[in-house]
């Protein structure tokens, strides 16, 4: 319930920014976590009324390390971005793969025995 709520709560935020900025860096920042809001929302909403897997700390932690790997792509993203909209695209980028990190491991933390 949690990945979904969080997923319908990028998506909202993301479809407001996109109605209120006027500047395209700020319309690229608010598309792409739309997009992440989608996938997330639609995440939680295939787990929704699923048990948790045995292994669920050990793909928790797996999502962790791909998150990693997210902030690594936004960091080179941002400042090397050859059109403003791959700035944009590293902001957000930035953005989600830090609080799916921060997501991930406090709930693998939450699994240890």
């Amino acid at each position: 319930m949690t990945a979904l709520a969080s997923g319908l709560l990028s998506l909202g935020a993301a479809l407001l920014g996109l109605w209120w900025a006027q500047h395209p860096f700020w319309r690229g920042f608010f598309f792409m976590n739309g997009a992440w809001g989608l996938v997330d929302g639609a995440l939680g909403l295939y787990s929704l009324g699923r048990e948790a897997p045995g292994n669920l700390r050990e793909i928790l932690l797996l999502n962790a390390g791909l998150d990693v790997l997210y902030l690594l792509g936004g960091t080179l993203l941002l400042p090397r971005g050859r059109k403003p909209q791959h700035r944009d695209f590293g902001l957000a980028i930035l953005v989600q793969g830090g609080f799916l990190l921060i997501f991930d491991l406090g709930h693998a933390l939450r699994t240890l025995p």
